[in-house]
Formats: structure tokens, sequence, C-alpha cells
């Protein structure tokens, strides 16, 4: 833990290992995407966007296990208490092998549900359907790593963050062009990629566990009691953060969702422009997360020690660099996109829709960084209700501007009301923050780190 306060030098330090961190996720996704848009199918990329957006709505939805994981471990390392700390990476663990195991053993099922669901041409259905039981195989180690990156970066060890993350891009793209460009297998070979990569990241993490624990002097005494690490009140508050973020993440799976789906309904090509878009967006959203990502970590902190000034400067000072970032990343998209798309995208159908609807994606990275920010400083501080409330009023505002929007100017129409839906959850997250404060405000004093809030 910091000795000092907050400052701009830290948090560019501190960003940049999360920039290249969480750079890496998303270019695993566009490495799916383009070697696909490479072969030339645009019912392969179509395939991969329906799939994708199906098992996101499991797979997501129990993001809250690197979410929680971080605020909860945050605070806890803000109040000094280390054997909290590890109690609660190992409770995080043991939810993630029960979920992941289950998305594994129900992946048939999901499939068939979900594709009875989603409206895409049978051959496009039959690509997704390929690449999601393919990548169900990674679901139990996906989750596990939720639950140790956010217990990582609950700690500040972003170092740590970006190994794991970085490891995980590079199998999964190598694989990539090996199953796909090389031995043909299409959707299926892109989610099989991206399952075996998950499980080598998950090794990977497993040995910056065992640094941490050398780095903290092993397992703090008493970690291991059955009594606490079953406590009551910790399992509520562990249930109650993660119900309540699940709920959030649910709101944003089904904007995400119900935006392929809007894609699949203006045709299949307007639904690969779209996807290869998203993947755009994927890339800035993650980068700029590691704006949030310090966020999460120093507002965590700042309510451990019960510190709204520290809280303060958190939003400042992680506000400045990714508003500016948003705006250079738009710039950039604005200006270069042309010339990748037609570079990476074979099909002319999927090239075209995704290069005339450009411009949209171009303006999320500015639009959508206030909402990512505040994303971070409630995930931070545990503000499930808050979260998941917001949630619940961006997507309602959404599917009604897309009902309204779609009808009347199509695939435009589409783009504007996702538009609307980041301008809702920022809206709606920033309306809720004088009450973080007083939250804030009104909590019992920390004894052992109010005298000394640097600790």
């Amino acid at each position: 833990m910091s000795a000092s306060p907050l400052t701009r030098l830290d948090v560019l330090k501190r960003a940049w290992p999360l920039v290249f961190a969480n750079a890496a996720v998303p270019l695993a996704g566009v490495a799916d995407t383009f070697v696909l848009g490479l072969s030339g199918d645009k019912a392969d990329l179509g395939g991969v966007a329906l799939g994708s957006a199906l098992f996101s709505v499991f797979y997501w939805s129990f993001y809250f296990l690197r979410m929680g994981t971080t605020g909860l471990t945050a605070q806890a390392d803000g109040a000094g208490d280390r054997a909290e700390t590890q109690r609660i990476l190992l409770r995080a663990l043991a939810i993630a092998a029960a979920l992941g195991l289950l998305v594994f053993l129900l992946r048939d099922l999901i499939a068939l549900a979900g594709f009875a669901i989603l409206q895409g041409e049978l051959r496009v259905e039959s690509k997704g359907a390929d690449y999601l039981l393919a990548r169900a195989w990674g679901a139990p180690a996906a989750l596990a790593g939720f639950a140790l990156s956010g217990w990582l970066i609950g700690l500040g060890r972003n170092a740590a963050t970006l190994a794991i993350y970085v490891a995980f891009s590079l199998v999964n793209i190598g694989l990539d062009l090996w199953f796909v460009l090389g031995l043909g297998f299409g959707p299926g070979g892109v989610g099989a990629a991206t399952a075996i990569a998950e499980w080598l990241a998950l090794l990977v993490g497993g040995g910056f566990l065992l640094i941490t624990l050398k780095h903290q002097k092993g397992w703090a005494h008493g970690v291991l009691d059955r009594a606490r690490l079953l406590d009551g009140a910790a399992i509520r508050e562990l249930f109650q953060v993660n119900v309540n973020l699940m709920i959030r993440t649910w709101t944003l799976v089904i904007g995400f969702t119900w935006f392929a789906n809007a894609g699949a309904r203006q045709g299949t090509a307007a639904l690969a422009g779209n996807h290869v878009l998203l993947q755009v967006i994927s890339v800035w959203a993650f980068v700029l997360d590691a704006f949030a990502f310090i966020a999460e970590t120093e507002a965590g902190r700042a309510f451990g020690r019960r510190s709204v000034r520290d809280l303060r400067r958190c939003v400042q000072l992680t506000a400045e660099p990714m508003i500016l970032s948003g705006a250079v990343f738009a710039l950039a998209t604005w200006w270069l996109g042309d010339a990748a798309l037609t570079a990476l995208i074979e099909d002319p159908e999927a090239r075209a829709a995704a290069i005339t609807f450009l411009p949209w994606c171009a303006a999320v990275p500015l639009l959508g960084a206030p909402a990512w920010l505040m994303d971070g400083v409630f995930i931070g501080t545990t503000s499930g209700r808050v979260l998941r409330n917001a949630g619940l009023v961006a997507v309602a505002i959404y599917l009604a501007a897309d009902a309204v929007l779609a009808p009347l100017y199509g695939n435009h129409g589409v783009w504007a009301a996702f538009i609307v839906f980041y301008l809702a959850r920022a809206g709606a997250l920033l309306g809720a923050y004088p009450g973080l404060e007083r939250r804030i405000h009104s909590a019992p004093t920390a004894s052992a780190t109010d005298a000394n809030p640097s600790t």
C-alpha cells in the first residue's frame, strides 16, 4: 500500500502495465474476428458474433468474481487486514470453481436454448454453436481467472496482471492462426483457441499467487480457520455484493446481446460489420479500463480508510488521463479506421458495412469513458446496489431508444441507441456519486488506519 497521497505520476506509472494487460484481452477477440475476416466468409463472422454474444450472457454474468474480489480486497488492504484479503481470495475461488463447472456441464443446453431465441440465418447459427461449444471448455479456468486477477488488482499488483493477460493473448492469437488459417477449423477453432488460452493463463496466475504469498510471508495466521473463513457476516456481504454486481452485469450483457441481435435484424452484412466495430470498441474500453482499475483500487482503499478526501483525489486523478485518452482514441479511430478495416476484412459486404458505421464506433471511447470510470469507483467501494440500479435504468433507456430509432433509421438507429446506452450509464452513476460520499461520512471509523490514513 502506498505510503503517500496518490499523484498524477503514480497513476501513470501504475496504469501502463494495465494498459497493455487490458489491451491484450480484446486483442485476442480482435484476432478471432480478423482471422475469420481474412477467410472471406461473413457467415463465420456472424456466427462468432452470435455465439460470443450468447456465451457472454453466462460468461460475463460471473464477472462479479473479478469486480467484487477487487473491491473487497482493496478495502481489506486499506484497513490493513492481510488475513481477510487472503480469505476473500479463497471464497472467490470456491465460487468460481462451482460456477465454471456448471457452465461447462450445461453447454449443450445453453446452445440449444440460446439459438432458439437469437435471430440469425441457419448457417450463421450453426457456426455460432461450433464456437460456443468449443469455448465452454475454458469456462472453469476463465472464472477462476476472474477471481485471481481481481485479487491481484485489489492489491495493486499490476505487473502480475499484465503477465497473465499477455500470456492469454499470445496463446490465443497463436492458436487462432494455427487452427483457423492453418487447419481450417473456422469458428470452432476460434473457440478452442480461447479455451486453451484460458487454462494456460490460469496456470500463469497461479504462479503469481505463489509469488504474492511469498511477499506476504505466507498465509496469515488464522486465515484457514474454518469459523473465520465461513464467517456469516463476511459471507452475507460477499453474497450481497456479488448478487448486485451480477444483476448489473446482466444489464450490460442484455444491452450488448441486444445490440448484436439488432444488427442481425439488419442482415448478415450489418451483423458482421457491427461485430468487427465492436471489437475495436472493446480494445479502447479495455485500455481505458486501466485507469478504471486504478480507481477501483484507490477508491476501495479510500473507503477502507473512511477518507472522502482520498476518494475525491482518486476520481480526479484517474478521470483526467482517462478522458484525454478517450478523445485521442476517438480521433485515431476516425482517421485511421477506413484503412485498417479495408486491409483486414476480406468480405466486401462486411467491409462496406463496417466502414459505413465507423463514425459511431469512433464516438464511443470519448462518450463511454465517464461510464467506465464511475464503474471503477463504485466497484472499488462495493456499491453493488448503485451499480445494479444504474444498470437497470440504463438498459431500460437503451431498449426504449432502440425501439424508436432502429425502425426509423435502420442500422444507424441501432448505433445511435447504443450510444444512448453509454450516456445513460454515465448519467445514472454520476447522479449517485454524492450519496457515496455521504456513505463514507456515515460509516464507522476504521480504528487502526484513521490515525495514519496512508498505512
